[in-house]
């Protein structure tokens, strides 16, 4: 027996590095993980095999939500990885056991961030089928063990060589102001690049918030603070997320006096790798519409603040551009309705695109900058007096136009963005396109195309083999103008939109 064990000693140790590599690449996370310790050999090999970035995501639709995890942290860890952050996405549940559960398979060294949304996309970690599933509205936690339930956790794990990757989470104390705590994380921002980057800013931001106005000021001063080439995604309004930091030993305890606002998952470029395998890690963006403008525009006459529960309201009334007659809520939907050729308009389905124009500045900036965003507020009633929409910052004087839900322009839009990951991967500039994530609107989906998998359609087209994951939300955010309009600076852009689909791809330079 003992001659047994060293003549196989001997056989591992003389095999040549090309029969080793296919070996070793065919073994799970944990196990080449051990497999690269072995010795400096098999060290080298493994390294080779993880010479380029990774992402991988996959989704378990199991109702038991245990196994569901399980079944989705094994798909993810099938192939050798190296994680640098881990995506927890579920419709329900006990996130809590989620986070557990992961940083018990990938170890405290690893950010992780888990959330709840109102539905997932991508593959399925049983058949690697691309599928879609939404929340059922009206079930509680308890469902998931007294029958049937609408579980579904998605989960992303990435390995991005030459990026450092972090969880800041954004905590609000009681009676902190939304400016103080927008200026307190891009200072975060600021000091998390300036220790692991020679960059000023970083490479992308996911970003992760739950159901409050408070959300919108911070994201908005981030999209100012932010130099342009920083790529910046999320879901707005999540129900809840837990998020634990890189080397924490356990997920960050809350206060009675604080609320969660956002987890901002950062990346930065490493200055400790050298700058061409640094530099081989690209991200990109691109926005797929799903509104169109009526073709009136409007300037708000008279506000009046409201509140909703969590959210607060603006109660308006409006003139035509041009006109001097004040509307109330029923006769600028009558005037919708009108522009429209008669086709009809539920209440719930439009809402106003408002141009800001305001001073922004970071902490104590001697001069603020006054910049133009498109702001999307839903409409939430009308009446004889008003139009009432959600959201605050609206005041006299601003303009906005209304826009409608519009398949054709959606379909168009999922189009255009195909077409520009095909560009991302052209031959010029021999890139390979590695991960992705979409963060598309809860009104989207199978029943807005009557389609399945239209929101994936962009990468199944371009790249079906690629393990692509995504969300659906109630409040998608994405940097930059939709791939297929020129619009002019002074109209405005914003972070924020409705019925679309932002996408996240992550590149890397083949040669």
């Amino acid at each position: 027996m003992e001659k047994s064990k060293k003549a196989d000693m001997t056989f591992i140790a003389s095999m040549n590095d090309d029969i080793l590599q296919n070996i070793l690449q065919r073994l799970p996370a944990k196990p080449f993980a051990f497999a690269s310790c072995v010795n400096r050999s098999w060290n080298i090999v493994c390294n080779h095999i993880l010479s380029r970035p990774k992402m991988v995501s996959a989704f378990s639709r199991n109702s038991d939500q245990l196994k569901a995890v399980e079944e989705a942290i094994d798909k993810a860890l099938s192939e050798p990885i190296r994680p640098d952050f881990v995506i927890a996405n579920v419709t329900c549940g006990y996130i809590g056991k989620t986070l557990d559960m992961i940083t018990e398979r990938v170890g405290t060294r690893v950010p992780v961030i888990v959330s709840v949304v109102e539905g997932v996309l991508g593959k399925e970690s049983c058949n690697d089928k691309a599928g879609e599933v939404k929340h059922e509205v009206g079930l509680t936690n308890d469902d998931m063990f007294t029958g049937p339930s609408s579980f579904v956790v998605l989960l992303t794990v990435g390995y991005l060589p030459g990026i450092k990757v972090d969880v800041i989470p954004v905590i609000q104390a009681k009676e902190e102001c939304e400016a103080r705590i927008g200026d307190k994380l891009v200072m975060d921002i600021r000091n998390f690049v300036s220790a692991v980057s020679d960059d000023a800013a970083p490479a992308c931001l996911m970003l992760f918030g739950v159901d409050t106005y408070v959300t919108e000021p911070i994201i908005r001063k981030l999209d100012y603070a932010m130099p342009a080439e920083t790529i910046i995604v999320g879901d707005q309004r999540g129900e809840e997320f837990l998020h634990k930091r890189a080397n924490e030993l356990r997920k960050f305890e809350f206060h009675e006096d604080e609320s969660k606002v956002l987890a901002c998952l950062i990346f930065a470029r490493d200055r400790h790798r050298p700058v061409a395998e640094a530099g081989r890690v690209q991200f990109h963006t691109a926005i797929s519409r799903g509104i169109s403008p009526v073709d009136l525009r409007y300037k708000v006459a008279n506000t009046l603040p409201s509140t909703l529960p969590k959210w607060p309201a603006t109660l308006m009334t409006a003139k035509r551009i041009g006109e001097a007659d004040v509307l109330n809520g029923e006769q600028i939907l009558d005037d919708i309705e009108a522009n429209q050729l008669g086709n009809p308009l539920r209440v719930d389905d439009p809402c106003i695109g408002v141009i800001k124009r305001r001073k922004y500045s970071v902490g104590l900036e001697q001069k603020p900058e006054i910049i133009a965003s498109l702001v999307f507020h839903l409409v939430a009633g009308a009446d004889e007096q008003y139009l009432t929409v959600k959201g605050a910052g609206i005041e006299t004087g601003d303009d906005f136009q209304v826009y409608i839900p519009d398949l054709k322009v959606a379909e168009a839009s999922l189009g255009a963005v195909s077409s520009q990951l095909r560009n991302i991967v052209s031959k010029p500039n021999k890139r390979e396109v590695v991960g992705g994530f979409v963060f598309a609107d809860s009104g989207r989906g199978d029943f807005f195309f009557g389609r399945p998998n239209a929101d994936t359609s962009p990468f199944l087209e371009n790249f079906p083999e690629l393990r692509f994951g995504g969300v659906f939300c109630d409040g998608e955010i994405g940097r930059g103008l939709f791939v297929e309009e020129e619009e002019s600076s002074s109209q405005g852009q914003g972070c924020l939109h409705v019925v679309s689909s932002v996408y996240l791809i992550v590149s890397y330079a083949c040669s």
